[in-house]
């Protein structure tokens, strides 16, 4: 193999890297989504039901138990951000149906999609 074929085959190893460990730290290179599909319930897995943290996202805000908490909203096509009160929530688009709770820190849930 010659030198063309050696740097043929680094870059492509870099690049394989770069994905790779972009990918395994959660960084969500492929899987942005438009502001609409964000529109929704969500409801908090993996707890009782009775305990579940739900919101809804609409055009005009975030609601909690039919109550705009607040009007302002940052959709950047893979993450949501809102901050109610002191507290700043975050959360990572899995896919369409599944948003990954990263903030407020004390422990990081999935949220699906109810409607």
């Amino acid at each position: 193999m010659g030198i063309i074929g050696q740097s043929i085959a680094l870059f492509v190893a870099l690049v394989v890297s770069a994905v790779i460990f972009l990918t395994s730290n959660g960084v969500h290179i492929f899987s942005e989504v438009d502001e609409s599909a964000i529109y929704g319930e969500w409801v908090e897995q993996g707890v009782a039901p009775y305990a579940a943290d739900r919101f809804e996202v609409r055009k005009d805000g975030i609601y909690i138990k039919g109550a705009r908490t607040t009007s302002f909203f940052e959709f950047t096509g893979s993450k949501l951000i809102y901050t109610v009160g002191n507290n700043t929530y975050l959360y990572t688009v899995e896919d369409k149906q599944t948003l990954q709770r990263e903030k407020p820190y004390h422990y990081s849930t999935p949220f699906e999609k109810v409607r």
